[in-house]
C-alpha cells in the first residue's frame, strides 16, 4: 500500500470523526452510578473482594464484583476529573478502539476506503450500546487481541498482560478467550506441534485470567448470567433476545446478518477464492459472535466487529481495482465531511453531554438532596434503576432492596419480589411491607401513582417529601428528625416548585418557577420542557417554540419534544 492516499492519519482522522459521532447514544445510565460508588468502595473497603454494604436483603454477603479494576478507574477519573467528564472517557475509548481497529482491517483488506467503510459499519451497528459502561474495555480488548494475533505469530509476552488486565476489566475477556482459541487453531498448516504451541499459548492466556478476586469463579459468571435462559434477569430489556420486542435495538442489525451470512457463502466459489483469500477464523469469529448476538441483544457490539472482519476483505478486494483508484481522494474527503457534519449539531461540552447522554435528568437528585439535608438512613425500597445512585449519594446510608447489580449478587426470588411490585401486582403491598422497608422511593412514571396511593391509604404510611421526579415515604415509627429541613435552592427544588404549583392549576406561579429553573440550566432537558408546557399553558405558543429551538441548539436530543 504506497502512495500519500494510502497513509494511515489522514484515514484515522476521517475515522476518528465518524467514530465520535456515534458516541452520542442517549441511554439511562442507570448501573454507571453503582459502578462510581464501587471503586469508592474498594479503596473504603481496602481490598477487590468487597462486602455488599448497600443493601438490606444482602448485606454482609459476598459480592462478586468482576469489574472491580474498571470500577476503580471510574472512581479514580471522577475523582480527578468529576463526574461529567466521564463522557470524555466514553469518547477517547470509542475512538481509540475504532482507530486501532481500522489500522486492523487496513491491514487485513489491503485499502483504507475498505478499512475505513468496514469499521463505520462496525462502530452503526454497535452504536445502541455504546454507553458508560465497562463494557468498552472489552471492546478495546477485543481489538487489542486481533492485532496482536489475526494472520500474525502471537506474542506471549504481549497476550498475557493484556488478558490479566482484562479479566478484572469485564466479563468480555471469555470471549476474548474464545475468539483467541479461534485464530490460534493451525488452520492452514494443521500438525501436532502446531496444535500443541497453540494449547500452550492458550492455556498460558487462561491460566493468567486466574489471577482475580474470584479465583476459578470469574470463568462462571459471565456464562451463567448470559445463556441461562430460565433466569428471571433474562427479561431484562439488554438481555432479551434482538427477536424479541422491547429493549434497546440496533436498526442495522439485521441486515448485516444476512451481508454477513452471503459474504460468508460466496467463498464458497472459486473465483471468489481466487480474488478474495478464504479466512476460516474470520468465518468462525462471525458464527460464534452471531450466535451469541442472536440470545442476547447485548452482545450485538461483538458481532458489529466480528461482520466489519469478513466486509472489510471483500470491500478491499473491489476497492483495488484501477478504475476505482481515482475515487480515494474524493471518498476521503465526503467521509470526513461527513463525520464533522455528525458531530457538529452536538455539544462536546461534558456537562451538556453527560445530562442527556446518560439521561442524568430521570435521577432522584432532589429526593436525595432532601435526604441528605435530613441525615436520614434507613432500609429503602427503591426504584431498580435508581439504586446505584442512591449508593453513589447515600454511600451506604440508604440500604436498598435490590439494584442493578443482578444477579451478582441478589438471588431469583429478590427480583422476583420487586417485579411484584413494580407492575402492582396481587400482594405487592405484603411484598413491600414484609421485606422490612421503612422507606419508599419511587418515580411518579412506572406506576407510582398507583403505587403512592396504595401504600398511603394503609395508615401505615406517610409522605416525607415529593419532587418534579417522585416521591420518598417513610413507614408509621420510622424515626425521623423533630424538623424536616427543605433541600437548598437548586434547579430540582424550582423545577419541584413548578411542578406543586401545576397541580394547583396556578399557571403564573408554574411559569414563574420554571423560567427561575430554565435561567440556572437553560440546556437542560426537564427544565426545556417545563419551561416549554408552562409557556404553551399561558398562551404563549411562539415563545414556548422557541424554547426548545434554544434547547435543540444546545443538544439536539430526540427526547426534547
Amino acid at each position: 500500500m504506497d502512495g500519500p492516499l494510502q497513509r494511515s492519519w489522514p484515514w484515522l482522522l476521517a475515522g476518528a470523526l465518524i467514530y465520535l459521532s456515534f458516541g452520542f447514544t442517549e441511554m439511562m445510565g442507570s448501573d454507571l452510578w453503582w459502578h462510581i460508588a464501587a471503586g469508592r468502595e474498594v479503596i473504603q473497603q481496602g481490598s477487590p473482594w468487597l462486602v455488599d454494604d448497600w443493601s438490606f436483603t444482602e448485606q454482609g454477603s459476598a459480592w462478586h464484583n468482576h469489574e472491580w479494576l474498571a470500577d476503580l478507574l471510574f472512581y479514580g477519573w471522577v475523582r480527578v476529573f468529576g463526574v461529567a467528564s466521564l463522557v470524555i472517557w466514553k469518547w477517547s475509548l470509542i475512538i481509540a478502539t475504532f482507530c486501532l481497529f481500522q489500522q486492523l482491517l487496513t491491514r487485513i483488506s489491503g485499502n483504507a476506503l475498505a478499512a475505513l467503510l468496514a469499521c463505520t459499519a462496525a462502530v452503526a451497528i454497535a452504536a445502541p450500546f455504546l454507553d458508560m459502561r465497562p463494557q468498552l474495555y472489552s471492546l478495546l480488548g477485543l481489538a487489542v487481541l486481533l492485532e496482536l494475533t489475526l494472520f500474525r505469530s502471537p506474542r506471549l509476552k504481549a497476550l498475557l498482560p493484556l488478558f490479566l488486565v482484562w479479566v478484572n476489566l469485564h466479563g468480555g475477556f471469555v470471549f476474548g478467550l474464545m475468539v483467541l482459541a479461534i485464530v490460534l487453531f493451525p488452520w492452514r498448516e494443521c500438525s501436532l506441534a502446531a496444535l500443541r504451541r497453540a494449547a500452550f499459548t492458550w492455556s498460558a492466556c487462561a491460566l493468567i485470567c486466574l489471577v482475580n478476586p474470584d479465583g476459578l469463579r470469574i470463568f462462571c459468571l459471565p456464562l451463567v448470567y448470559a445463556l441461562n435462559a430460565d433466569s428471571p434477569y433474562r427479561s431484562l430489556g439488554e438481555w432479551r433476545s434482538p427477536f424479541e420486542a422491547g429493549g434497546i435495538t440496533s436498526a442495522w442489525y439485521a441486515y448485516s446478518l444476512v451481508i454477513g451470512a452471503a459474504l460468508s457463502l460466496t467463498w464458497l466459489l472459486p473465483a471468489v477464492r481466487r480474488r478474495v483469500r478464504f479466512s476460516p477464523e474470520l468465518v468462525a469469529i462471525a458464527v460464534l459472535s452471531a450466535a451469541m448476538s442472536a440470545t442476547s441483544r447485548r452482545f450485538i457490539i461483538l458481532w458489529a466487529m466480528a461482520f466489519a472482519l469478513l466486509l472489510a476483505p471483500f470491500a478491499g478486494a473491489l476497492l483495488r481495482q484501477k478504475l476505482v483508484q481515482p475515487l480515494m481522494l474524493p471518498a476521503l474527503l465526503a467521509l470526513t465531511i461527513w463525520g464533522g457534519l455528525r458531530v457538529a449539531p452536538y455539544s462536546l461540552s461534558s456537562g451538556i453531554a453527560f445530562h442527556y447522554l446518560t439521561a442524568e435528568y430521570v435521577f432522584p437528585h432532589g429526593l436525595a438532596d432532601f435526604v441528605e439535608a435530613n441525615d436520614l438512613q434507613g432500609k429503602t425500597f427503591a426504584f431498580y434503576n435508581w439504586g446505584g445512585y442512591l449508593h453513589w449519594r447515600s454511600d451506604g446510608a440508604l440500604k436498598v432492596f435490590i439494584d442493578g447489580r443482578a444477579n451478582t449478587l441478589f438471588d431469583d426470588a429478590t427480583y422476583l419480589d420487586y417485579v411484584t411490585v413494580l407492575g402492582a401486582r396481587p400482594g405487592w403491598i405484603e411484598t413491600v411491607e414484609d421485606s422490612g422497608a421503612e422507606l419508599f422511593m419511587w418515580p411518579r412514571g412506572r406506576n407510582g401513582v398507583r403505587l403512592t396511593r396504595g401504600l398511603l391509604q394503609t395508615g401505615r404510611w406517610r409522605l416525607l417529601y415529593e419532587d418534579v421526579r417522585g416521591v420518598l415515604l417513610a413507614r408509621e415509627g420510622f424515626a425521623l428528625p423533630v424538623t424536616l429541613r427543605l433541600p437548598d435552592d437548586s434547579v430540582d427544588t424550582q423545577l419541584t416548585a413548578a411542578y406543586l404549583a401545576s397541580k394547583k392549576g396556578d399557571t403564573v406561579a408554574t411559569l414563574a418557577a420554571a423560567s427561575r429553573a430554565h435561567e440556572q440550566r437553560p440546556w437542560g432537558r426537564a427544565t426545556c420542557t417545563w419551561l416549554r408546557r408552562s409557556l404553551q399553558a399561558n398562551g404563549q405558543l411562539r415563545e414556548a417554540e422557541s424554547v426548545m429551538e434554544a434547547c435543540r441548539a444546545y443538544f439536539p436530543s430526540k427526547y426534547l419534544r
